[in-house]
């Protein structure tokens, strides 16, 4: 999947949240579309998390 559209800077500050808290907390990988959504929503306020975006966030 390619990046999602919108300001660059904030989609890879998203990434870098989410790889940081799943290091830090040993978060199992069955797990990470969860953490990914949650974080998602704790750090932007939207209810609604595109799963587009959360298959970027958590890639490899």
């Amino acid at each position: 999947m390619e990046r999602p559209h919108g300001p660059a800077l904030t989609f890879h500050a998203l990434r870098r949240a989410f790889k940081t808290s799943i290091a830090e907390r040993l978060i199992p990988e069955a797990q990470w579309a969860d953490h990914a959504k949650a974080l998602v929503r704790k750090l932007t306020d939207k209810a609604h998390v595109d799963s587009g975006l959360v298959d970027w966030i958590i890639r490899k």
